[in-house]
């Protein structure tokens, strides 16, 4: 009896104690804007990502507990030009109008099909979203993520300039160990399914060859051009994200006697990410 009183008294201070987390919440869009986060403001925050493992930012549709879980969140750090924030960021916003909104991609050099000046202001039009994979890219993400942080929690600015600067240090570093790796390939093309990879392929001088065009699957003209490329160039490898369905990813492979290599431009540890990506286009090269 008295075994069964002691443990109906401890179910019942678990269960009437308080919520031991008390720290602020930030949302951002994608996996990677969590590490940067991170990165900056430690374990001081908590942080919630709106696009999960394995969906893709450009198609994903919020469900209903995340609309919840957005009005209790201090602020949302968005990542640019994604499909999802433009399908879904009038709605967050009027949804939780005390909801602070800071855009991280204010500074990019973006990749787009076409660019005009109206006035004193630039109108940018198919525009890759891709910022996250270019270290030089993420260097401007995390000088206005910083900004942002320094603005929401002022009381804790000094920890997070010390963060900030050891992170852009690890980024500059990163991004000399990745034109080190590049500097050595033999051919600088590689083909993949999604068109992620942009930046990356800017900013180290490659040639990314997407199947994809326009979102679309490749038409049977452009895949026999993409045969025909690849078996003159001796590529033999296709990169393919897991969100994507494999299957012309797969025709090509076997049109070009090669295989298929999963890539992963969203993982949440970012630099290890990039740095897998690195190996694998170098190894793919050979």
């Amino acid at each position: 009896m008295k075994r069964l009183l002691l443990l109906a008294l401890v179910l019942g201070a678990a269960c009437s104690s308080p919520k031991t987390n008390d720290k602020e919440l930030l949302t951002v869009s994608i996996l990677p804007q969590k590490y940067f986060v991170e990165k900056i403001a430690g374990n001081l925050l908590e942080v919630q990502v709106l696009v999960p493992p394995g969906a893709g930012p450009e198609t994903y549709s919020l469900v209903p507990s995340q609309m919840k879980e957005l009005s209790k969140s201090t602020a949302w750090l968005r990542i640019g030009k994604v499909g999802f924030e433009d399908a879904w960021h009038e709605k967050i916003e009027q949804g939780n109008p005390n909801l602070k909104v800071f855009d991280t991609s204010a500074d990019a050099d973006w990749i787009a099909e076409e660019v005009r000046q109206h006035g004193d202001h630039v109108h940018v039009h198919g525009v890759d979203p891709h910022i996250w994979t270019s270290p030089t890219e993420v260097l401007k993400i995390a000088s206005l993520t910083y900004k942002a942080l320094v603005e929401l929690f002022p009381d804790k600015a000094g920890v997070f300039q010390e963060n900030y600067e050891i992170f852009r240090a690890e980024i500059e570093a990163l991004d000399q160990e990745l034109l080190s790796q590049f500097d050595e390939l033999k051919h600088r093309g590689f083909l993949i399914f999604h068109p992620a990879l942009s930046y990356l392929a800017r900013d180290y001088d490659l040639e990314q060859i997407s199947l994809e065009v326009d979102g679309k699957e490749p038409s049977p003209k452009y895949m026999s051009e993409l045969i025909k490329h690849a078996r003159e160039e001796g590529i033999r490898v296709v990169f393919i994200q897991k969100e994507f369905d494999q299957e012309n990813a797969r025709q090509l492979a076997e049109e070009i006697k090669g295989e298929i290599v999963p890539l992963d431009p969203l993982a949440e540890n970012w630099a290890e990410g990039l740095r897998e990506i690195a190996r694998k286009i170098v190894e793919a090269s050979k």
